[in-house]
């Protein structure tokens, strides 16, 4: 019996904690001024705020008789949804950061030193590389379709 309680306990702190970690990041996303700095409070508070709660309910249902033999597919479907959180927020926060970043959009954050800026291609380069693959031999023929405008 003693180590029900324990489970409890574990799961009840858990559900704090993703409290605390909303409010962290809450207070973030008010109190950052960059794109860059908001999304990680915002990544903070889906990894933290979301999938620790998740996983406390787990716990707590696992250890909640009452529910009897549902409490095993309660914590198994909160686990798993916990995992697909860890997993899905990181890689989706990534990508609109990344998407941001090369897509030069909106103000860059103060870097001291940029790494990322010198591996990214100038306009110049782009429409440069652009002109070759226009100049490239073998596309002289016809293309299968054309696109043209509907008369109104």
């Amino acid at each position: 019996m003693i180590i029900e309680d324990v489970i409890f306990i574990i799961g009840s702190v858990a559900i704090l904690l993703g409290a605390i970690y909303d409010l962290i990041a809450a207070i973030g996303l008010l109190r950052f001024k960059d794109f860059y700095m908001r999304t990680h409070a915002a990544t903070v508070g889906t990894v933290g705020g979301a999938a620790l709660p998740v996983f406390g309910a787990g716990l707590v249902a696992l250890v909640y008789y009452p529910l009897g033999a549902q409490r095993f597919f309660m914590a198994g479907i909160a686990f798993t949804v916990g995992v697909l959180i860890l997993l899905i927020a990181p890689t989706g926060t990534h990508s609109l950061v990344s998407a941001v970043y090369f897509g030069r959009v909106g103000k860059k954050p103060p870097l001291v030193v940029d790494q990322l800026e010198e591996d990214l291609p100038t306009r110049e380069d782009v429409a440069e590389l652009v002109r070759e693959h226009e100049e490239l031999p073998g596309e002289e023929e016809e293309p299968k379709f054309t696109f043209r405008r509907l008369a109104r």
